[in-house]
């Protein structure tokens, strides 16, 4: 067989930081992603032409359950789909001669302890010597002076930080493949997370099937055709990180390669393993490559770990040629069917349960997805039925991304197509992480939420070091940026790396957990302990001014104020980056802060009071939350950003940490505190959408726009939620349905953040819950006349079945967990009485995970 070989050129992993500047989330760059080459399976393709498809397949396939298209992809941002089991994911792009899958597994990631022997966490010593004059220049008005300071003493350093990495690309390259393929389709079940490619070819039909099981912890490909002796390829695995060593192993009809080696920068040892089954045919090794001649069907699987452990020592402790050669095993006893078997089950128990369907165009619902987006994209919007294809694609990434025992999502879920992510993948945590959790609560996937909450834990211990080295306080603190290795000081630049709430916004998640699965064990032994820690450092922490506690220093999320002639600029003219010292205050007393460590006050409060313990301790809180500084509504009815009325109607920045307050915070409502709530809808009026303009190019993106749009959806406006994520879709949608992020302008860096938080940000339109009350439809579109869900949660442990008519409810179930009593209930904001005809209430025992 002829063995086509692709030369990759191994770049070294971008570490250094030098040149580097700060914008988008926060990191900043210069960096531009180190990548494979070629990236073009159609390019590749030789004499193959591919033929549009004559069948109807999107008559044959539910449309909100099923993207396809009808050519491969060439892109991988905006073209390559998607499959992962957590721990790791492969992006496929279905060329017919040849196919390319980009596999990522989550720990493979540079830096660390094991490249340096002194590693710290990032923390720079020296900073709790300077913290008390800081905080006396601040309390003074002496920002400039307190921000010099700050740049020096309350900084990080990003030394062995690390990156994110992919494995590297698997090449499947077929023989036999000339001429014109025609009943092309590439497609992507969310029912079944399965992944097909198939194709006519020289009279054969090709069919390929792909999947990445959680419970066997293997990626699964599957080869067949409609005649015998038809498949025939090679297998070439190009690496990202050099091997060590190479084994081919022959037994009883099963063919395995096995790559030993060392990630670079930091030495940990890898092992992936590919073993081949045919049915017929033959296989040969020669060359580093594997080749399949004649056969009828064949099965490859794989599998790759590294000895990464998070709680291990040197965050060492898995012996990954050993993990590989067990999860091998198991897969080759199972078989195919039943690996896959096992896989749709494991997956539908999740995704299954909760059923969204919206009635829409029947005609462009057929449409290939590429289609149906465009259309969107020009301004149809009577495609319902692909608004429930964007919230079971969200829920299917997270549960693709985010399985117990592995570790969170990055901001490319468990997929990378690059050397060094963009980003470096860091668990970005002043939005974008959390952001990926918004859906794991309201549509019922807490299981998914278990490696964001293992990570957290694993945080505290390098959390209280940085809170004893730049605070001199116990308790736990971390700030913006995270990574695999315990990462918790601040950032290197003032700017974004000033962010001492980062571990309070985790705790929103440790509680929120909580609030939909009502476990009280996990509250005990898990949760309370970590947000009683996180709750302990904010008691030492706060400093008075006014009367009132608030918190310095600290900057609002990336957000600094711009100066002219020693004055706070009236407008500002100019996008606020890259904002520097001699051009902007930083460490202005800001609202975020309040925000935050009210809600994680409010929230150790009420888990004392559900475990009934630490009465004391519970008191100490209560009055530190009640001296907290009352927000305040500004010159133009907006919700001040910070202390000092410093915002202006032509700020368009990207963050709005100030209305954490009300999403995804409780602290303001439309029906609790109205007037800060149109302070709010204020404050989003001036900040816009979050599309990029030619004087703001940074002023948003697919993470801030899915931000704005739940606040929207808070402030029960389902018109503007649904009008900005129609907006987002244009600006920054892609036809793979991913969202993007820019750099230097342009609109290509795929991030999984809005696309993951789109679930969430739905069932709130359709569901919200406050203080045991329960408002249905409470920001539903005009665009969204009829439908039914079930399956959603709500706050306090509720399930809740519905369905709408004319923009109107229909039949609501709801199920109330062990022992507790019916909510008040509200349909589109009015009080829906219990004699209602369309209220059922069944009592309903719910299984703790």
């Amino acid at each position: 067989m002829h063995q086509s070989r692709v030369k990759i050129t191994f770049l070294s992993i971008f570490f250094g930081l030098n040149g580097l500047i700060s914008y988008g989330q926060g990191i900043v760059q210069r960096q531009v992603p180190e990548k494979f080459s070629p990236k073009h399976p159609r390019h590749q393709a030789g004499a193959v032409r591919v033929i549009p498809s004559d069948t109807d397949y999107g008559s044959l396939t539910p449309p909100d359950k099923t993207l396809w298209f009808t050519y491969p992809a060439e892109e991988w941002n905006s073209q390559s789909l998607h499959i992962g089991n957590g721990y790791m994911g492969a992006s496929f792009y279905g060329g017919v001669a040849q196919e390319q899958l980009d596999i990522a597994e989550k720990t493979f990631y540079a830096g660390g302890p094991n490249v340096m022997a002194n590693y710290n966490y990032g923390i720079v010593e020296g900073g709790k010597e300077k913290l008390p004059l800081i905080r006396q220049l601040i309390l003074a008005d002496e920002y400039a002076k307190a921000d010099s300071l700050c740049a020096i003493y309350m900084k990080g350093t990003f030394d062995n930080f690390g990156a994110f990495s992919m494995v590297g690309q698997l090449l499947l390259n077929f023989e036999n493949h000339e001429g014109e393929a025609t009943e092309y389709v590439r497609a992507l079940d969310l029912a079944n997370s399965l992944a097909t490619v198939s194709y006519q070819l020289n009279g054969t039909h090709y069919s390929r099937e792909y999947f990445c099981s959680y419970p066997d912890k293997v990626m699964v490909c599957r080869f067949s055709s409609d005649k015998k002796d038809k498949i025939s390829f090679d297998v070439n695995h190009q690496l990202a990180h050099e091997f060590e060593d190479l084994k081919y192993n022959a037994h009883d009809n099963i063919h395995e390669i096995v790559f030993r080696g060392k990630l670079k920068n930091n030495g940990l040892d890898f092992c992936i393993r590919i073993v081949l089954v045919p049915e017929g045919g033959t296989v040969a090794f020669k060359d580093k490559i594997l080749s399949v001649d004649n056969a009828d069907k064949v099965t490859l699987i794989y599998s790759v770990d590294t000895e990464y452990k998070a709680n291990g020592r040197n965050y060492k402790g898995i012996d990954p040629i050993a993990e590989t050669q067990k999860n091998i095993s198991n897969a080759l006893a199972k078989g195919y069917q039943a690996l896959k078997d096992t896989h749709i089950k494991d997956y539908k128990n999740l995704f299954d349960r909760v059923k969204f369907t919206m009635v829409g165009n029947p005609d462009i619902a057929k449409m290939p997805t590429n289609e149906r987006v465009n259309l969107l994209k020009k301004g149809t919007t009577d495609d319902s039925a692909l608004k429930v294809l964007y919230f079971n694609l969200g829920r299917y990434l997270i549960i693709s991304a985010s399985r117990p025992g592995t570790l969170p999502s990055t901001l490319q879920g468990v997929w990378n197509e690059n050397i060094s992510s963009p980003w470096w993948g860091n668990y970005q945590s002043n939005i974008n992480l959390q952001e990926m959790y918004w859906a794991c609560g309201p549509t019922n996937l807490p299981e998914c939420q278990e490696a964001y909450i293992e990570w957290i834990e694993a945080l505290v211990p390098s959390g209280r070091k940085v809170a004893a080295s730049y605070y001199g306080t116990k308790g736990w603190v971390s700030h913006t940026q995270g990574n695999i290795w315990g990462y918790a000081a601040p950032g290197i630049n003032l700017k974004w790396g000033l962010y001492p709430v980062g571990a309070a916004w985790h705790c929103r998640h440790l509680w929120s957990q909580y609030e939909y699965t009502r476990n009280v064990e996990y509250l005990k032994n898990r949760a309370y302990p970590i947000m009683k820690e996180a709750a302990v450092f904010w008691l030492e922490n706060l400093v008075e001014k006014d009367g009132y506690l608030i918190s310095i220093p600290s900057v609002s999320a990336e957000h600094p104020i711009l100066m002219k002639d020693g004055k706070v600029a009236k407008y500002t003219d100019t996008d606020g980056e890259p904002g520097v010292l001699k051009t902007h205050i930083f460490t202005v007393p800001c609202f975020q802060d309040i925000e935050m460590v009210y809600d994680l006050f409010s929230n150790v409060i009420k888990a004392s009071e559900a475990l009934n313990i630490d009465m004391e301790f519970r008191q100490k809180v209560f009055e530190a939350w009640n001296k907290l500084y009352p927000l305040k509504i500004g010159k133009y009815g907006q919700l001040q950003e910070w202390l000092e009325d410093y915002d202006n109607a032509r700020d368009h920045h990207r963050h709005i940490a100030h209305l954490y307050a009300v999403y995804p915070g409780e602290m303001i409502s439309v029906n609790k505190t109205p007037e800060l709530a149109e302070a709010a809808k204020v404050s989003l009026n001036m900040r816009e959408e979050g599309f990029i303009t030619p004087i703001w190019p940074w002023t948003g993106g697919n993470w801030s726009m899915a931000w704005r749009i739940a606040c929207w959806t808070r402030l029960h406006d389902g018109e503007r939620a649904i009008k900005i994520f129609n907006l987002m879709t244009k600006e920054t949608g892609f036809e793979n349905l991913m969202n993007s992020q820019p750099y230097n302008g342009e609109w290509y860096r795929m991030q999984v953040d809005a696309s993951m938080a789109t679930p969430g940000v739905f069932a709130e339109m359709l569901l919200q819950s406050e203080n045991d009350n329960l408002y249905l439809l409470p920001a539903l579109p005009t665009e969204w006349p009829e439908g039914e869900i079930a399956g959603l949660c709500a706050k306090g442990g509720y399930i809740v079945n519905m369905s709408w008519e004319y923009g109107q409810l229909k039949k609501a179930e709801i199920f109330l967990p062990k022992g507790a009593i019916p909510p008040v209930i509200f349909a589109k904001g009015k009080p829906l009485q219990q004699t209602d005809k369309r209220l059922i209430i069944h009592n309903f025992y719910r299984c703790e995970i």
